[in-house]
Parts: C-alpha cells; sequence; structure tokens
C-alpha cells in the first residue's frame, strides 16, 4: 500500500477568510483635506506665542535704553516736577572732588590722608619707596654707553627696547653710594625716557600716608624726601620722584676765575 507524503503547510491552522471591507462611509472632503494638513493644536500655538514673546524681549534688551527727556527742562515739561530737584545734588559730589584728584603727591603728603601704592628699592644699604604711578616700568640694566662730557650724575645711555634712554645715579642726590647698581627704574618725561639706577627693586605695597612722619634730618637736596615711616624693624624714606630727577639732571655751574 502506497503511503501519503504529508506536508508541513497541510498542518498549519488555517488562516481565517477576509472579511468583506465594510461599505466606505461618505467622508466630507473638508475633513479629509484637515487631516491631510499639520495639526495646529493649542499646545503649538503656545509653544509658538512663547517664542515669538522671548524672541521680541531678547530684541528689546538688545537695543539701547532711549534717552530720558531732561526733567530740568522747561520744554520736556511745562510744570515745573519735583523729580527735577535730585538732578542738582547728583553734580555736586563731582564738583567737589575734582580738585581732590588733582592734588599732587606732595600735597597728599602734607594732608598725611589716604593711601599711596608705592614701589620699595634699595639704594646701598637703605630702603626707599617711590610712587608706583610715576615709575614707567623696572628692568634689570643692560650695557651702559659712556657720552662724551657727561655731567657727574650721568652714566651713560642705554638701549630700551630699540630707544637710547640716559641714564643717572641718584648717589649725589641721595648722599648714598650705590654697591652694585643692577636695576634700573624708567620713567617718561614728556617724549623723551630717563633711568635711575638702583641697587634692587624689592616689592609693591600699600603706604598709609597717615603713618608718615617728617624726616629726622634735612636732605641734599631740594625736598626729595618727602617723610619716613618704620616698617617692622627698617627705616622707609618716600621720595619725590620729580625732584629726585630735577636733581640728577641738574648739572653744576662751572666755577670762573
Amino acid at each position: 500500500m502506497k503511503k501519503k507524503r504529508i506536508l508541513y503547510s497541510e498542518l498549519a491552522p488555517e488562516a481565517p477568510a477576509p472579511r468583506a471591507p465594510a461599505p466606505a462611509e461618505a467622508v466630507p472632503a473638508r475633513v479629509t483635506a484637515a487631516a491631510a494638513a499639520p495639526k495646529k493644536g493649542a499646545p503649538l500655538d503656545l509653544a509658538r506665542a512663547l517664542a515669538a514673546a522671548r524672541a521680541a524681549e531678547e530684541k528689546q534688551a538688545a537695543e539701547p535704553a532711549p534717552s530720558r527727556p531732561d526733567v530740568s527742562s522747561p520744554a520736556a515739561s511745562p510744570v515745573a516736577s519735583p523729580v527735577a530737584s535730585p538732578v542738582a545734588p547728583v553734580k555736586a559730589p563731582v564738583i567737589a572732588s575734582a580738585p581732590t584728584a588733582a592734588r599732587t603727591l606732595r600735597e597728599r603728603v602734607r594732608g598725611r590722608s589716604g593711601q599711596l601704592e608705592i614701589l620699595l628699592l634699595k639704594v646701598g644699604d637703605e630702603r626707599f619707596g617711590v610712587e608706583l604711578a610715576a615709575i614707567e616700568e623696572a628692568i634689570d640694566i643692560p650695557p651702559v654707553h659712556h657720552v662724551p662730557e657727561m655731567p657727574p650724575a650721568m652714566l651713560g645711555v642705554i638701549t630700551v627696547r630699540g630707544v637710547l634712554t640716559t641714564v643717572y645715579s641718584p648717589s649725589d642726590a641721595l648722599g648714598i653710594a650705590l654697591h652694585d647698581g643692577t636695576s634700573a627704574l624708567i620713567f617718561r618725561r614728556g617724549r623723551a625716557r630717563l633711568a635711575i639706577v638702583v641697587d634692587e627693586v624689592d616689592d609693591v605695597t600699600t603706604l598709609d600716608l597717615a603713618l608718615l612722619r617728617d624726616a629726622p634730618v634735612l636732605d641734599a637736596g631740594d625736598g626729595i624726601v618727602l617723610g619716613v615711616v618704620r616698617q617692622q624693624d627698617t627705616l622707609l624714606t618716600l621720595v619725590d620722584t620729580d625732584a629726585l630727577l630735577a636733581a640728577c639732571q641738574a648739572a653744576p655751574l662751572l666755577e670762573t676765575a
């Protein structure tokens, strides 16, 4: 008897017969068009409104603030406004502070008021302080070139970034001899640069002018020493740079027979 071959496909369950599609309902044309178009629900509209408001705020913040009209001007307000009264006191401190800012260092020292940023340095074994704002820079002194017929205080000239700069020694003006003279303070006077040789540039500090005292002895120059102050176990001398430069540049008169 011949056996019948069974296929695996015959053992699979029969697929359900496809149902007849229901009769299509009539869909209005405007509903179909609305479904095809992108939705514009309330959340999307709210997000767009917030984005527009945020962009308007950023644009307003980026624009310069409009100048307010001068309330003290009669054209801006025909009636006198009480707001105009606080405008006057604003200008008063500016006018009052102008003479204070224009005071020289010597006047500030006489008043013994305020603080001063100073550069600490050494000439010989003595410590000095000079106003930091008066110095253009402090450098290690480069080679000095001598000049014929130089004044006694003039050591020669050096080259600072391609510019010839006259170098002076403060020994005669301060009455103290230099040891090594390895540093130089650069000053600018108009278009010219001047340099003063010192032995050491120490540090920058703030000096309370109320602690300054008159020098115990008269200095050799014309008002070079502004005062002295004791710092720990040493005595610091405050020097007027203008007077020091003038004393270094002053050439003694030649005696005539």
